[in-house]
């Protein structure tokens, strides 16, 4: 997967490293800088884009050696942390920071990961047929491979959609070999107007509804929001403040972003990609993702358009002490 370092003039690297984060040189676990990468549309005609700062970071995810994961836990469990696993938390009594991740699916992927002996590759496809108002990508490093399709819109084609991807980045790369083969399956949620701050805890990442609303990039908003989290608990500074600073104001652009991307289609995503290859690409994708007097005005728009799939049942009292609160339903009583 990539953490994005489009959207900041600090790069990701330069941030990770600065929260305590080990990812110059001698680093533990993949962090992988890619500053090349091949755009397709839906006719499978190829723009190569290249950027001296890199497009993103390539991590590993999962359990093994080399995964951001468990360099995160590695790093925990070095300074004392006691990790608790197999045990639900429903309760958080005296608060705490809530990252349980999303609740209901905006957008969904699916894919498989594989090995290959087919060289570095970062390729991504736009094509309704293969993932409708998303993208389907292909990231290959170190003889490790993964295929996935990402889809906004009818969930139903998912194996239609898988399917039709793996078909074509087979024919855009007729060399590629894929052994071992394993399937995997996703889904992300972003909502707005939900309390990110309720009763001492601190809601990040996913479970904030923080979250890349173009194209599903939620690393870095689930890094930058735990962060400030962090921030509020030693500092006493306020976390919602910190947000509305750091954090929302992308969002909602991000939310704009979604709602013309919807609206351009097959003809348009050549357009676009036409277009993105010009000048300095890294700096076209701040420049679009940062906000502007034109995105500020048509993000009421972009809202009323849009509706989370989650639904909030939480009773938001002030001694509810739910992890994620249902109390406003039968399913669970406080």
């Amino acid at each position: 997967q990539g953490i994005e370092n489009w959207s900041s003039h600090e790069d990701a690297a330069d941030f990770l490293q600065r929260i305590g984060m080990r990812v110059k040189p001698g680093a533990d676990f993949i962090f992988q800088p890619c500053k090349k990468v091949t755009v397709l549309d839906s006719n499978l005609d190829m723009t190569v884009v290249r950027s001296e700062r890199p497009f993103f970071y390539l991590v590993e995810r999962g359990t093994g050696t080399g995964s951001l994961d468990r360099m995160l836990l590695d790093a925990c469990s070095d300074a004392g942390v006691r990790v608790v696993f197999n045990k639900k938390a429903d309760t958080l009594k005296r608060g705490g920071i809530v990252g349980i991740g999303p609740k209901a699916a905006d957008a969904i992927a699916r894919g498989i990961i594989f090995n290959t002996a087919t060289e570095d590759t970062a390729a991504v496809i736009l094509d309704d047929r293969l993932a409708p108002k998303g993208y389907a990508y292909l990231l290959i490093h170190g003889g490790k491979g993964t295929i996935a399709t990402c889809i906004f819109k009818e969930f139903k084609r998912e194996k239609e959609c898988f399917e039709r991807t793996v078909q074509a980045f087979r024919k855009a790369f007729p060399s590629i070999d894929i052994k071992d083969s394993k399937e995997f399956g996703g889904y992300g949620n972003f909502f707005f107007g939900k309390p990110a701050f309720e009763n001492n805890k601190y809601y990040v990442g996913e479970a904030a509804g923080l979250q890349d609303c173009l194209w599903g990039f939620g690393m870095r908003y689930a890094m930058v929001s735990g962060y400030l989290a962090a921030k509020s608990i030693i500092e006493g500074a306020d976390y919602v403040s910190l947000l509305k600073k750091e954090l929302l104001p992308m969002q909602r652009t991000a939310l704009v972003n979604r709602f013309l991307f919807e609206r351009l289609g097959n003809k348009g995503y050549a357009y676009f990609i036409r277009r993105f290859t010009g000048g300095n690409p890294v700096e076209e994708l701040r420049r679009h993702y940062n906000p502007s007097l034109f995105k500020t005005m048509l993000y009421p728009i972009a809202a009323w358009r849009y509706k989370s799939r989650l639904i909030d049942k939480g009773c938001h009292a002030g001694d509810c002490a739910c992890v994620w609160c249902r109390c406003g339903s039968k399913e669970k009583p406080c």
